[in-house]
């Protein structure tokens, strides 16, 4: 009861942020030598979206949404996003599979390359793919990838590979810092004494262990996705959801068209949270290596 009490709460509370934001212009103002703060602009501003929001029958948002083909660029952006997730999960496993099972030496500078890919910006990773294709192209004149979308073109690779960097090292360094701690308890311990390999200890028991903090530290990489999601998107020109915002604003949207299509870019991070908890409530506890 407590958990389908707490999403209305939520929801009531997200949609609460979205008008303080949206209205945060009308706070402030600027005097001769002084900052103005102005409180009655920015509550009748704010009385006003929520008003609009009550009457959401007699708005003119769903007609607009619907003349600007709303869901086929949230299916392209979702894709996107669904295909990065996977490519996510899936390399920094693997990484942090072989840091684990790699010698010392080795794992060290391992750990300290992804330490440092870790902290590369986004922008220089969007910078870089720009620059090499469009150098290639020049130079030899061939296309090896598609990089923006043209004529109704969607591309898929380029995006993916560029709003993937930064999440792939980040749930990797993730990854083997949980994978170490989690070597060093006892069950671990004994299984290494039992005679049992390195690779079956690490498979078999201990990723199944970490697996609900994997699944809650994907909440993070969602959110990092979908921030980089925007850049690649207004940077590769590409026809996705995002863009989405721009033309509700050239076209004469209202607030509740805004926030609707808010709600819908915030909805991965809803569903990703409701797996987390499922995933948590399914695994209780450890498990442990028996004789």
């Amino acid at each position: 009861m407590k958990r389908f009490l707490e999403w209305p709460i939520r929801l009531a509370l997200i949609v609460a942020g979205f008008l303080f934001i949206i209205n945060l212009p009308f706070l402030l103002g600027i005097g001769k030598t002084t900052i103005l703060v102005n409180f009655e602009p920015f509550w009748a501003s704010v009385i006003t979206d929520f008003q609009r929001l009550v009457d959401i029958k007699n708005s003119q948002a769903f007609d607009l949404l619907r003349e600007l083909t709303l869901f086929e660029s949230y299916s392209y952006t979702m894709k996107i996003l669904l295909g990065c997730l996977l490519v996510v999960m899936i390399l920094s496993i693997v990484l942090s599979i072989l840091v684990m099972i790699a010698p010392s030496r080795i794992r060290n500078g391992l750990k300290r390359m992804i330490d440092f890919f870790e902290a590369v910006p986004d922008l220089l990773i969007i910078f870089f793919i720009q620059f090499f294709v469009i150098m290639l192209y020049k130079t030899t004149g061939v296309k090896l990838i598609q990089l923006y979308g043209v004529f109704g073109a969607r591309p898929y690779f380029v995006p993916i590979v560029t709003i993937s960097f930064l999440p792939l090292f980040l749930l990797t360094q993730f990854l083997v810092k949980i994978l170490a701690e989690e070597q060093t308890q006892l069950y671990a311990l004994f299984g290494t004494a039992k005679g049992l390999s390195r690779m079956r200890i690490l498979l078999v028991h201990i990723f199944w262990n970490v697996l609900p903090l994997f699944v809650l530290q994907l909440r993070t990489i969602v959110w990092v996705i979908l921030s980089t999601i925007y850049l690649v998107e207004y940077m590769f020109n590409l026809p996705g959801f995002t863009r989405f915002f721009e033309l509700i604003l050239f076209r004469g949207g209202d607030i509740v068209s805004l926030i609707i299509c808010l709600l819908m870019f915030m909805f991965p991070l809803l569903m990703i949270e409701v797996a987390g908890w499922f995933v948590t409530k399914l695994i209780r506890g450890k498990v442990d290596l028996s004789i």
